[in-house]
């Protein structure tokens, strides 16, 4: 039953996206892929651990367009080798395995709209609800289940999803709103085990955003589907960027208990590249046991587009402090 439904949606999902790119000819213009890296190097020290060089984050990926005349696939396979890098010091084997996928998926854009199909994909939603808060280096504002972060267990969205089909709507007036499908686990007899929905304005300075997402009772032997939803709200001035997100939870798998998080921040820019950042993150659950709450400060310098420097802070209620330093390198 599942791959006869798999496949509706798959032959539905290509058949719109060719009928919206139907091409006229039969020469493809395919280009060579443009690489693509960032590694964020540098020194962690966690309350109750040793200061340790560490890799922050070492990605690798290639990404590229493929056009038909009016058909157009856009590409994109990303990989981040930092738990390699990592895995002696935290009792690992010698690493060589500890490669992991972030982003396996093709992109197929169309006068109305885009359709996405990601085996492995970055959380759309993350990038799009929580990216105004999400302005640290260590101290990252998602759960923390699939990569680490200083900020684990303060917000329930992840930052990676995985067997992807999601629709984005073409803009209007600033506003897109996109439908996303997960099926996160192929052996519980439910075809759909994530749904996800967000509706995004933003002009290039005021940014405001909603979203839920909805996790199938089944995924977990539950009684009620997990809800999570969020709000987002930012504005950029000249030299100042606000952000706000808001997060509910409701109906949660296990012990974690209903919780609202929310986070607040800052970045002011100073002249010649340097900026500071500060941020406050709180969770208020019905388990008061899990109840936190933490301030991040930053300091950052950049060089270029292509390098910054950064020193960063996280104190915790509950979570263990942080401070890193490190250096950013990207193209």
């Amino acid at each position: 039953m599942k791959n006869k439904f798999t496949g509706l949606t798959l032959s539905a999902l290509f058949t719109a996206v060719l009928g919206a790119n139907a091409a006229n000819a039969a020469k493809p213009e395919i280009p060579l892929p443009e690489f693509t890296m960032f590694t964020s190097l540098g020194v962690l020290n966690v309350e109750d651990k040793d200061y340790d060089p560490e890799a922050f984050e070492a990605e690798f990926g290639l990404k590229g367009l493929v056009k038909l005349d009016e058909f157009k696939m856009l590409y994109v396979l990303n990989v981040d080798v930092s738990d390699a890098i990592n895995s002696e010091d935290t009792g690992g084997s010698a690493g060589e395995s500890d490669i992991h996928v972030k982003d396996a998926k093709v992109i197929f854009p169309t006068q109305y709209g885009t359709f996405v199909l990601a085996p492995r994909g970055a959380s759309g939603q993350l990038r799009d609800l929580y990216s105004n808060i999400n302005i640290f280096e260590y101290n990252e504002t998602h759960s923390g289940k699939v990569t680490p972060t200083g900020m684990a267990g303060i917000f329930g969205q992840a930052d990676e999803g995985q067997d992807i089909l999601a629709y984005v709507t073409p803009a209007f007036y600033n506003i897109k709103f996109t439908a996303s499908a997960l099926s996160v686990r192929e052996a519980n007899d439910n075809e759909i085990d994530v749904k996800s929905f967000r509706l995004i304005y933003d002009d290039g300075a005021l940014h405001l955003g909603a979203g839920l997402v909805i996790a199938d009772e089944a995924m977990a032997g539950a009684d009620d589907d997990y809800k999570r939803a969020a709000f987002s709200a930012g504005y950029r001035f000249s030299n100042l960027d606000l952000g706000a997100t808001y997060e509910i939870n409701t109906d949660t798998f296990g012990p974690a208990g209903d919780y609202d998080s929310y986070g607040l921040t800052g970045r002011y820019h100073f002249s010649n590249g340097y900026s500071a950042a500060l941020g406050y993150f709180n969770k208020d659950s019905d388990v008061d046991a899990n109840d936190n709450d933490g301030v991040v400060v930053q300091v950052k310098k950049t060089f270029n587009a292509n390098v910054a420097a950064w020193a960063e802070a996280g104190s915790y209620d509950i979570t263990p402090d942080n401070f890193a330093v490190g250096v950013n390198i990207k193209f």
